[in-house]
């Protein structure tokens, strides 16, 4: 009977123990399809990836197509008003085209000016020519122009100074003597008032009298 009940516990264990392996290795399974799983899933996106980036690459790429797109279409419809324009300013210029008399004036003007031109450009070629020259003269001449106007400033600015001496000492005297005028002007005018007042009540006393 113990035999029994050993052979039925080990029995029991066996199975249990082999019940435990069944669930751990359907788990073990089920983890392993999962991480299969996962990994195809990380695949996928990984694969897919490139293509969003290529999706958002050929929106941006259409964004700028289609805005390019407008502005040519706007830049041909100016081009296209801008030959109109050249084209009515070239009829409107054909109907003002300007007579024989006034092509033959204008060609006569042409001429002149050119050899206007080349009048200029010889005489400018001979300037510098001479420049070399003529510098060295110009600047000896300058140094003694320059010397002799300096001497005559000298002499200027000494007589204009006596001259601002002498109009001092004149203006001096003519304030002296406008203020000695000034005062006795003043003490005659308080004499001849004194005088009238006294007149006055000279006056005054003979009307009361009378």
């Amino acid at each position: 009977e113990n035999v029994l009940q050993e052979n039925d516990r080990l029995l029991t264990q066996a199975l249990s123990v082999e019940i435990v392996n069944i669930i751990v290795h359907d788990n073990v399974k089920s983890m392993c399809l999962n991480v299969n799983a996962c990994a195809s899933c990380v695949t996928t996106e990984s694969e897919l990836k490139p293509d969003f980036l290529k999706k958002d690459c050929y929106e941006t790429l259409l964004q700028k197509y289609q805005t390019l797109e407008k502005h040519c279409i706007t830049l041909e419809i100016n081009n296209q008003l801008n030959t109109e324009i050249l084209q009515k300013e070239n009829l409107s210029s054909n109907a003002s085209a300007p007579t024989f008399a006034e092509l033959f004036k204008i060609k006569d003007l042409k001429a002149q000016a050119q050899a206007k031109d080349t009048a200029i450009l010889n005489l400018k070629e001979k300037l510098n020519s001479l420049n070399g020259d003529v510098k060295d003269r110009d600047v000896i001449q300058n140094v003694e122009e320059s010397e002799t106007l300096n001497i005559e400033l000298g002499h200027q600015v000494t007589k204009l100074a006596t001259e601002n001496n002498h109009l001092k000492q004149t203006y001096k005297q003519l304030y002296d003597s406008i203020k000695s005028l000034r005062v006795r002007s003043k003490e005659q005018c308080d004499d001849f008032i004194k005088r009238v007042n006294l007149k006055s009540a000279e006056v005054s006393d003979l009307n009361a009298r009378l």
